[in-house]
């Protein structure tokens, strides 16, 4: 009767959480009606698979990896075709921005178990271990919500301007709802980094999770390697990345008789690549269009058709149709957006990359290919790496493996745009090849602008320049 009475309670909490993010940052919600207070309440609410379930597709559409039809590009206006567009309002003053308003969610979640852990009533769930990894889970997930929000709304890290360029309003306490300003993109950083540094601390916190859903020390590590090369540096990125491959390196072959590209949450279960299951599946999209989305032709031509990676997700064009993306239930679309091995390799690979050691940069790309082609293809590759052109290849890898990642790519493309020699400005074709939008490099078009209402609800949240 008490698991059922708590699990009942726990789900009007969830539902709570999510329903009380249209007024984060502004009314404190009442916990009168539910109250986790004890460290198996905290573990019930660190099992939800919703934690797992994010909404950033919205980043994938500004990025360069896709393209719309003529015909959806002419259809009603919606914030996807003007994502897509990168025009000055994407946002109408009804519209809800679920990416902002869910993932605040899940934050204030972690910040009622990391207010309340250390009062949990003794019992026999209460024992230094379980306490500890509560903590260290909790943590990594807040750092991985503020990692994406900061990158999504917030400029690229820059060290001569972060401390000052607006990031997201940053709480780490559910006790504070005062109406919170933007913090800096440094401010926010830094405490990506810190819950990061306390997580991967914990003796008890193993490399892995119980399953994909639950923070492991590999996660947290991998997240400091990406956190770090977001700032840029890379003697500590490279040094993370090595923490993560000391344990976990294992790659999944997409040449093996059966495999499919995964179509929903449970199919990352057996994967050994995984090491935190994020992942995001759009119906609004779909629902608008009853039609999934194409690759770009700049992606194409990267990736290349004979990649398993092109084709275990796109269904191949022809003569009457374009190529499309394949990984859909019918109704959505579904996108792997999981911190995994192949991430920290490149990771490693780009720091290993700018250092000058080609050879060993080239290595790692070379068992990452090893498992992506069929053995045919990886056999006829004539590959030379050198300092001169290493770099390219592992940026050219990083998007041919990280395309509709939750925002990866468009990451990629806002630190990139820092360096003179790799900046570039993307433009959108219609159908017969005319330019219908541009982007310019370090435009502040980049940015994901706040929507009414979370303007409304908070109105210290300065807006991005469009």
């Amino acid at each position: 009767m008490y698991k059922r009475t708590l699990l009942l309670v726990l789900a009007i909490y969830g539902l709570w959480s999510l329903s009380a993010c249209k007024k984060f940052l502004d009314i404190a919600p009442s916990s009168t009606s539910v109250n986790p207070i004890k460290i198996q309440d905290f573990q019930e609410i660190l099992n939800s698979d919703s934690l797992s379930k994010c909404h950033f597709y919205l980043l994938d559409v500004m990025s360069d990896d896709l393209t719309l039809t003529d015909a959806q590009v002419a259809a009603s206006t919606n914030y996807y075709q003007r994502s897509f567009l990168w025009q000055s309002l994407i946002w109408n003053p009804s519209d809800v921005d679920v990416m902002y308003n869910s993932t605040y969610s899940r934050i204030l979640q972690m910040n009622i178990i990391l207010d309340r852990v250390n009062d949990a009533p003794a019992d026999n769930y209460n024992t230094p271990e379980n306490k500890s990894n509560v903590i260290s889970q909790a943590l990594i997930n807040r750092a991985w919500y503020y990692l994406q929000l900061v990158n999504a709304y917030g400029a690229a890290y820059d060290a001569t301007t972060s401390a000052t360029d607006p990031g997201v309003p940053l709480t780490v306490t559910a006790t504070n709802y005062t109406l919170l300003p933007r913090a800096s993109v440094a401010d926010v950083y830094a405490q990506v980094i810190a819950d990061l540094k306390t997580a991967v601390k914990n003796p008890y916190l193993k490399s892995k999770g119980t399953d994909i859903i639950h923070p492991g020390k590999a996660s947290g590590y991998a997240l400091l390697a990406r956190a770090y090369l977001y700032e840029g540096d890379y003697v500590s990125a490279s040094n993370y990345a090595d923490s993560v491959l000391a344990t976990q390196s294992t790659l999944q072959s997409y040449s093996i008789s059966g495999y499919v590209a995964p179509s929903q949450l449970p199919d990352l279960t057996t994967n050994p690549e995984i090491l935190l299951g994020r992942v995001t599946l759009d119906i609004g999209f779909y629902t608008l269009y009853t039609a999934t989305i194409m690759p770009s032709s700049t992606l194409t031509s990267t990736l290349t058709t004979s990649d398993l990676r092109y084709s275990k997700k796109f269904a191949s064009a022809s003569r009457f149709a374009p190529a499309t993306y394949a990984v859909s239930g019918g109704n959505s679309m579904f996108f792997d957006n999981s911190v995994g091995v192949p991430e920290v390799m490149l990771i490693k690979a780009e720091c290993l990359a700018r250092s000058g050691n080609f050879a060993a940069a080239g290595a790692l790309i070379t068992t990452l290919r090893k498992a992506r082609l069929t053995a045919s293809t990886f056999a006829a590759e004539n590959r030379t790496y050198t300092a001169a052109n290493i770099l390219g290849y592992v940026l050219d890898e990083r998007r041919r493996e990280l395309f509709y990642h939750g925002g990866l790519r468009l990451f990629d493309l806002k630190r990139l745009n820092k360096d003179a020699t790799l900046k570039k400005d993307i433009t959108r074709l219609n159908n017969s090849g005319k330019v219908i939008a541009t982007l310019p490099a370090g435009s502040g078009l980049y940015l994901v602008p706040f929507s009414p209402t979370v303007l409304a609800a908070n109105p210290n949240i300065v807006q991005n320049p469009r």
